[in-house]
C-alpha cells in the first residue's frame, strides 16, 4: 500500500512538472515566433515515436505527444495575444474541417464511455488542429516550407528503414518476422507500409516536377527506395494502394472529368451487384495465403481475396460486420470516439468467428490487434451518420479542388500531384485505420493542409533549391 502511494505520487509530481514545462516551452515559441521550429522538430522526431507506460494504464508516446502539447498551447498564448488570430487560423478552406471536430465534441457528450472518448477525441482533435489548422496558418507564408518538413520526415522515415533491415538480419532474414521489425517506432508492418507508400508515391512525382536533372534522378531515386520499402514491408493493402496511386495518376494525367468517373463507378457498382454469385464464387476459389511465403508476390496480393481459410481476412470481415451492426443501433451519433474496441465483441458475426476473434478486449490473442480495421466502419461505428459525412466532406471537398479547372487557380500540377499522394491511404482506409497514430495523422493531414494552402495562395509554388551551406536559409527562411 505504501509503495503503491509513493509511485501515485511520483507520477503526479511527475504530470505536474511535464505540465509545467510544456506550458513554458509553448509561452517561449510563441514570444519569440519559433513555430517553424517547432514544426520540424516534430517532423524529424514523429517517426521514432515509441508508447512509453507512465503508470497503470497511463500511456504516452514520446516525445512526439509532448511537442504536440507545445504547439496547442503555443496556439493560445497566440490567439491571446492577438485574438483576430482565431480568425485567421479557421477561415477559407479551414471551414471544411470544423464539423468533423463539432462531431467529435457532440459525440463525446452521447458517449458510451464517455473517459474513453474524452481521450480518444483529445488526441484526435489535437492532431486536426496542428497538422491542418495551425499547420496551414504557417505554410500559407512560406508555400515552399511543406516539402522540407516531408524531407525531414523521410531521411527519419530511412533510418527507420535501416534499423528494420538490422533487426531483419537478426533473426536471420525469416519473412514471418517483418510484422514486429519495425517496433517500437511502429507497432506493426501495416502502419509501416501505409507510411512509405505516400513517401514513395510523394517522392516519385516529385521528381517529375523538379526542373534539375540531377536532382530528378535524385528524386526518382529517393521514390523507388521507398516503393522497395513497401514491398519489404509485406503489407498487401499498400502495396495495392500504390496500384491505386498509379491509376489515379493517369486518370489525373488525362484530365479525366470527374462525373464520367462517377458514371464508371456507379456502373461497376450495378455489375458488381448482378454478378454478385459469380464474384462471390471466384473469391471462394482463392486458396492463396498471406503467411505462405513461398508464394510470390502476386499470389500474396491474390491473397487479400481469399475469404476461406485465410484468417486476417476473415478476421477483417467479422470487424466490419461488428462495425455495421453496431451503425444500425446507433445510426446518428454512434457509440462515441474510440468506443469501438470495447463494444463491437456482443456484435460479432458466429460464422466469421476465428483464431484471431478477441472474446475479452483486455486479453487480445496473438497478431489480432487493431479496431475495425477499416477508417470509415471506425468512423460510421463511433460517430454515426455524422461522423462519416463530416468526414467525407473533407474527402469532397478536396476531390473538386484537384478536379476543378478554374483557370485562375495556380499550382495546378502540385494539388494533382499531392491528391494522387493521398489517393494511396484513400484505399487503403477501406482495410486499416491510421489516423488515430501521430506519425501517420501528420502524413494525412499535412498532405490535405497543402492542397488547401496551394488552392488559396494566388502565388506560384516554387520548390525549395537544395543548398547544404546554409541550412537554415534551406529550411526557414
Amino acid at each position: 500500500m505504501i509503495v503503491a502511494s509513493l509511485i501515485f505520487l511520483q507520477t503526479q509530481w511527475l504530470v505536474i512538472i511535464a505540465s509545467l514545462s510544456i506550458i513554458i516551452l509553448s509561452f517561449i515559441i510563441s514570444r519569440f515566433k519559433l513555430q517553424l521550429y517547432l514544426l520540424l522538430t516534430i517532423a524529424v522526431l514523429l517517426p521514432f515515436s515509441f508508447e512509453f507506460n507512465i503508470s497503470g494504464d497511463l500511456n504516452v508516446n514520446l516525445p512526439t505527444e509532448p511537442l504536440l502539447g507545445v504547439a496547442i498551447f503555443s496556439i493560445v498564448f497566440d490567439i491571446l495575444k492577438q485574438p483576430k488570430q482565431l480568425f485567421k487560423l479557421f477561415n477559407k478552406e479551414s471551414l471544411w474541417v470544423l464539423p468533423l471536430l463539432l462531431c467529435y465534441i457532440i459525440c463525446t457528450f452521447t458517449s458510451t464511455m464517455k473517459v474513453v472518448s474524452i481521450k480518444f477525441s483529445i488526441v484526435n482533435i489535437t492532431y486536426i488542429l496542428v497538422f491542418l489548422i495551425w499547420q496551414k496558418y504557417l505554410f500559407k507564408e512560406q508555400l515552399n516550407f511543406f516539402p522540407k518538413l516531408i524531407t525531414l520526415y523521410s531521411l527519419s522515415i530511412l533510418a527507420i528503414i535501416i534499423y528494420g533491415l538490422y533487426r531483419f538480419s537478426q533473426y536471420n532474414w525469416e519473412p514471418a518476422t517483418i510484422k514486429g521489425t519495425f517496433r517500437p517506432f511502429y507497432r506493426d508492418h501495416t502502419i509501416f507500409g501505409a507510411t512509405t507508400a505516400i513517401l514513395a508515391s510523394f517522392w516519385l512525382l516529385y521528381s517529375f516536377i523538379e526542373r534539375i536533372k540531377t536532382m530528378k534522378i535524385i528524386y526518382f531515386i529517393v521514390g523507388l527506395f521507398f516503393t522497395a520499402a513497401v514491398i519489404f514491408s509485406s503489407s498487401r493493402a499498400a502495396i495495392l494502394s500504390l496500384f491505386v496511386f498509379v491509376l489515379v495518376s493517369i486518370i489525373l494525367y488525362f484530365s479525366i472529368k470527374l462525373k464520367y468517373l462517377i458514371c464508371v463507378f456507379l456502373i461497376a457498382v450495378v455489375f458488381s451487384f448482378i454478378f454478385r454469385n459469380e464474384l462471390l464464387n471466384t473469391l471462394r476459389s482463392d486458396k492463396f495465403m498471406s503467411h505462405d511465403y513461398r508464394n510470390n508476390y502476386i499470389e500474396q496480393i491474390e491473397s487479400t481475396g481469399n475469404i476461406n481459410s485465410e484468417v486476417s481476412n476473415i478476421e477483417r470481415l467479422n470487424r466490419w460486420y461488428s462495425g455495421m451492426k453496431m451503425f444500425f443501433e446507433k445510426p446518428l451519433f454512434g457509440f462515441g470516439p474510440g468506443s469501438y474496441q470495447f463494444k463491437y465483441i456482443p456484435y460479432q458475426n458466429k460464422e466469421f468467428m476465428n483464431r484471431l476473434t478477441v472474446m475479452d478486449p483486455w486479453h487480445i490473442p496473438d497478431n489480432s490487434g487493431g479496431t475495425a480495421h477499416s477508417e470509415y466502419i471506425l468512423l460510421i461505428s463511433e460517430m454515426g451518420i455524422l461522423g462519416i459525412i463530416s468526414f467525407l466532406l473533407i474527402i469532397c471537398r478536396l476531390t473538386w479542388i484537384t478536379f476543378q479547372r478554374s483557370n485562375y487557380k495556380n499550382n495546378k500540377k502540385i494539388i494533382v500531384m499531392s491528391f494522387a499522394v493521398l489517393s494511396t491511404y484513400l484505399f487503403h482506409a477501406s482495410f486499416n485505420n491510421f489516423l488515430n497514430t501521430d506519425k501517420f495523422a501528420f502524413l494525412f493531414w499535412s498532405f490535405s493542409t497543402w492542397i488547401f494552402v496551394l488552392y488559396e495562395s494566388r502565388d506560384n509554388y516554387e520548390h525549395p533549391k537544395i543548398n547544404l551551406n546554409n541550412v537554415h536559409d534551406n529550411f526557414i527562411g
